[in-house]
């Protein structure tokens, strides 16, 4: 049973004003072949549950390509042509195949396609033909279209957000394919979209009203004839007609119980629509209420939710520093947090390890982000930015590289991590271990993320607030010139019906 394994993997910010082309993918992580085993064989990626998968159903894997880049903004037509291109060539000059898995994110846009992940399957779709079986798995995030149902056999989509589960859905959908190529069920799949979104300060899935929909995908898996069900918890920040939260059943030929299935799905989350909008905190109540908190060996983590980089954030944000300063927070260790800079990255280096340095930093990539700020400081280290994190965190990648990278400690007692890669967040505390900072050591930590962080400092954390930041990944979703989502949509409109 020889299994085909692709993926053109991304998170498109349509707001964010740096598009994603060809050489942020080659840039980021794009792999071929036995390059991809050396990466994902042994992380907790989708990918490493095809692996899984192929060991434990005995199947022939071929990873042919996989590619991704962090979240940004609309993928140049280019770039689609060029990664989209070799995937055909690939698929082609390699098979025939039994059976495809394909690891996209559903959240996807690029410049001609606005259901770019939809465009992905119907060309994967073109080259094997109706009678290979496609299972395709899916981001938490992902806007889920018909287009996607209609040119795969199934979809499987992460369960959890922080996304701990990518190798589990990876190894499901295994199971799903093998079982449809052995002719051991058939697949078929009902999607409903609801006209509403799930604010992003909403959707962690371990506590609140996104744990109570999840408990119910988990109780309509438990029916008999269902081969998987999923919520797809939509990204809010892609300025597309099918942006919001959609609902997808899976069933062994039962055309009817999908349907009933993701309907009852669906209207459970409509019932509950108010309790999954913005409640964030302000930001300097944020910065406050971690200045005045009482640390006792746990620092309070604040996520900056308008830079959120698992989003499309720029890394660069000064706001929360700003009210930092501006708050008069001081005192050894009171404040860690990470900037995009390159240009700060080159003087720090040119001023070398153990050098006092006075620079502006941040706020380099638009004028939504805040203004750079001096801060004056002794450069403690520089590194490459690369290191390895052994546990599952969010996504489930193993391998991070922030490019070069400096820790300065400021006089006000700041450390601040600057890097030259953009689309990383905060996803793993080895980003910090790795430089020799410990960041239990630390007052208070500022994210740049929303979700994504928590699976990281959660547990070294005594609180986690949620800052109301501006940016292009903030909370506030009327601050956006939406021009292209459904209408309606709760809570743009309030009055939106579903019916």
């Amino acid at each position: 049973m020889r299994i085909a394994a692709l993926g053109f993997h991304h998170e498109t910010n349509t707001f964010q004003s740096v598009k994603t082309d060809y050489d942020a993918f080659q840039a980021f992580e794009f792999l071929r072949g036995s390059e991809i085993s050396e990466k994902h064989s042994n992380a907790h990626t989708s990918f490493t549950g095809y692996f899984r998968g192929s060991e434990k159903y005995e199947f022939d894997l071929n990873p042919l390509l996989f590619t991704f880049t962090g979240p940004t903004g609309t993928i140049t037509k280019d770039a689609f042509d060029r990664i989209t291109s070799e995937m055909v060539d690939l698929l082609e000059k390699n098979g025939p195949w039994d059976g495809v898995l394909l690891a996209q994110h559903g959240g996807a846009v690029s410049e001609e396609y606005p259901d770019m992940d939809g465009q992905v399957a119907y060309i994967v779709r073109q080259v094997v033909g109706d009678k290979v079986p496609v299972v395709m798995t899916l981001d938490l995030h992902s806007n889920i279209t018909q287009k996607q149902i209609d040119n795969t056999d199934a979809i499987v989509v992460y369960r959890t957000n922080p996304h701990l589960d990518p190798l589990e859905r990876g190894v499901e959908a295994s199971e799903i394919l093998v079982k449809t190529i052995r002719g051991e069920i058939s697949p078929v799949q009902h999607l409903v979209q609801v006209p509403m979104i799930i604010n992003i300060v909403k959707q962690p899935t371990g506590f609140g009203p996104m744990k109570l929909i999840m408990d119910d995908v988990k109780e309509v898996m438990a029916n008999s004839g269902v081969v998987s069900a999923s919520c797809g918890q939509g990204f809010p920040y892609a300025d597309v007609e099918h942006m919001g939260v959609s609902f997808l059943v899976v069933t062994d030929g039962d055309a009817a119980l999908a349907e009933d299935k993701a309907k009852w799905l669906a209207d459970r989350a409509w019932n509950i629509r108010a309790d999954l909008q913005n409640d964030s905190t302000p930001m300097g109540q944020a910065i406050e209420q971690a200045a005045t908190a009482n640390y006792a060996g746990k620092p309070t983590v604040i996520m900056d939710v308008g830079d959120n980089v698992g989003g499309g954030g720029t890394a660069d944000s000064t706001h929360l520093l700003a009210e930092a300063i501006k708050y008069g927070l001081n005192g050894e260790k009171c404040l860690l947090m990470s900037l995009f800079d390159t240009v700060a990255v080159k003087k720090c280096i040119d001023t070398g390890v153990g050098s006092s340095i006075t620079l502006n930093v941040g706020a380099g990539t638009d004028d939504l982000h805040g203004d750079p700020i001096e801060v004056t400081g002794n450069i403690r280290i520089i590194t490459d930015g690369r290191y390895e994190e052994p546990t599952p965190t969010h996504g489930g990648i193993r391998f991070f590289d922030y490019g070069l990278s400096v820790a300065l400690d400021t006089e006000d007692g700041f450390t601040l991590v600057l890097h030259t890669v953009r689309g990383v967040g905060n996803m793993s505390r080895q980003q910090y271990y790795s430089m020799g900072i410990n960041p239990e050591n630390y007052r208070v930590v500022i994210c740049k993320g929303t979700v994504s962080p928590r699976a990281a400092y959660e547990p070294i954390a005594r609180e986690i607030i949620m800052a109301d930041s501006p940016g292009v990944t903030s909370a506030d979703m009327s601050s956006f010139a939406f021009t292209n989502r459904r209408v309606s949509l709760y809570p743009f409109e309030l009055d939106t019906e579903f019916v």
